[in-house]
């Protein structure tokens, strides 16, 4: 009798902590939205053709300069150093919680949603022509957590903006893309999922102005 109480206390506890690591979760990096279908048909290839600048980081800067680079997509000048002085939900290691990027870009009157999907749904939100910020792995084999902006699809892989500079793989004339990811790869980078953030692969922020209600 008293092993069980013992398992039931036990298991009380793990309820206990699961519970607690889903509220502090949702309360310091926002609440993914789960996508459960697709939605429409796409296009097998797809890149977004606007002219922009991508900028290397040092440091754990990879929100702010996944950030600016979406600004300057919207015509709104920004530059990832400068944002990132100021950026909100910053963490002991340097980084930024999804919520951060959230709250920067609704300060620039921008639309932001907080996803949890599938590459389909991920291509689909990429096809309403902005970049897409993905929470992944910078590499296969890291286990850092990276944000950077996916700005197109093709039948092997996604096109990125990435700011750290060792991860370029492509150019591109227009600033639009430097790194190609295929899917194999993309899966295991986004797959982040870890006993305090059990929520948060396959994640993603779609951006978009807000409607004119005039």
């Amino acid at each position: 009798m008293s092993v069980n109480i013992e398992i039931l206390n036990f298991l009380k506890y793990v309820i206990r902590t699961i519970f607690s690591i889903i509220v502090i979760d949702a309360l310091i990096m926002s609440v993914p939205i789960l996508q459960l279908k697709k939605r429409k048909e796409i296009p097998l290839k797809f890149s977004i053709n606007m002219k922009n600048r991508i900028d290397f980081q040092h440091g754990n800067k990879c929100a702010a300069f996944a950030t600016a680079y979406v600004l300057r997509h919207f015509n709104i000048n920004s530059d990832g150093n400068t944002l990132y002085q100021h950026f909100p939900c910053k963490v002991p290691s340097g980084g930024v919680t999804p919520l951060g990027i959230r709250i920067v870009l609704r300060k620039h009157n921008l639309k932001t949603k907080y996803k949890k999907g599938s590459i389909y749904n991920l291509k689909e939100d990429l096809n309403n022509g902005a970049p897409v910020i993905v929470f992944i792995h910078s590499s296969p084999n890291s286990k850092g957590s990276h944000y950077v902006p996916v700005t197109g699809y093709d039948e092997d892989g996604f096109y990125m903006a990435e700011s750290i500079e060792k991860l370029s793989n492509i150019t591109n004339e227009k600033g639009i893309c430097n790194r190609k990811v295929n899917y194999k790869d993309f899966k295991i980078m986004w797959n982040i999922k870890n006993i305090y953030m059990p929520l948060y692969s396959n994640t993603y922020i779609v951006v978009s102005p807000k409607k004119d209600k005039s």
